[in-house]
């Protein structure tokens, strides 16, 4: 206190200047690179070529195992990845959720392979392919549209 009965202004040290402007640094890095963007922001979704079911047709009757023939628009490896490994296909049907095996994929022609599926639940499901990364999370709009199916 001084003097005259007011509190002493408090001393800025050292750390807090430092911190100070390490944390204003951190802001303005942050605010830049959330303005200016960056192409690699948005390529996994731009470039993942659209999936398409070939077979089965919506409303089909399918028995056990199903086959699903699909093109991929794109080369894919018997695992269902492509080349560079930088997505793979999955498959929802119904409740069950599918990746391929190492060998579950087959080509058949061009860009259109067969993938024989494991045994399902029966009943109505809705069938639908599609993208996931390196982390098996799903690429936004990079899957097929949805087929309703009967499995028997």
């Amino acid at each position: 206190m001084t003097e005259d009965g007011t509190a002493d202004r408090p001393r800025a040290l050292v750390a807090d200047r430092v911190y100070g402007t390490v944390a204003v640094v951190a802001i303005v890095l942050a605010l830049y690179f959330l303005v200016r963007g960056d192409e690699s922001d948005t390529t996994a979704v731009d470039r993942a070529p659209r999936l398409t079911v070939e077979d089965p047709r919506p409303g089909a009757e399918l028995s056990q195992p199903v086959v699903v023939t699909f093109d991929a628009r794109t080369e894919l490896r018997p695992d269902g990845s492509n080349p560079a490994a930088t997505r793979h296909v999955h498959l929802r049907i119904g409740a069950t959720e599918l990746m391929p095996g190492p060998t579950d994929v087959h080509a058949v022609s061009g860009t259109t392979y067969r993938w024989t599926l494991p045994r399902l639940p029966s009943g109505p499901a809705s069938l639908r392919l599609y993208w996931s990364d390196a982390s098996h999370r799903p690429i936004p709009g990079a899957q097929s549209d949805s087929v309703a199916v009967v499995i028997r």
